[in-house]
């Protein structure tokens, strides 16, 4: 996909960010393809706590907590990404309009509360591999 048709923000997903730290990772080549032209294009990430603990989890499991922690913050403090804080009134809307309305699918809270800033803030496109977000309505860019 060109630069000039890529969206000017996007919603970061967990295993986008696992695809990127590691290079054994089966989508590392291509999220790494992909974040090269969101870059480019001067695409925005937008995230939520939620994600940063998530990926927070699984680094611990895979690297030297030093690093998980390293990798962490440093997304933290990137100015390419806009965090946004998760409260009880997002969990609410996001429990009511994604897992609740989709009884038959398996979104967890985290895909949930994504799903819900996406609606709420007007982003179409996932940096993502999870397919929950098309079947949520969404497009992937990975």
């Amino acid at each position: 996909m060109p630069p000039t048709t890529l969206p000017r923000r996007v919603a970061v997903d967990t295993g986008a960010l696992l695809a990127l730290a590691s290079s054994r990772d089966q989508y590392h080549k291509r999220a790494r393809s992909t974040l090269l032209q969101l870059q480019a294009a001067g695409t925005r990430f937008v995230g939520h706590a939620l994600v940063l603990g998530e990926l927070h989890g699984h680094l611990i499991r895979r690297v030297e907590p030093t690093d998980a922690r390293r990798l962490v913050v440093g997304l933290l403090h990137d100015k390419a990404f806009e965090w946004r804080d998760v409260g009880p009134e997002l969990i609410g809307r996001a429990c009511a309009s994604w897992i609740e309305r989709f009884v038959d699918q398996h979104f967890s809270l985290t895909d949930a509360l994504t799903f819900e800033l996406m609606r709420s803030e007007r982003i179409t496109h996932a940096f993502a591999f999870d397919q929950d977000f098309v079947t949520a309505g969404f497009s992937l860019l990975a």
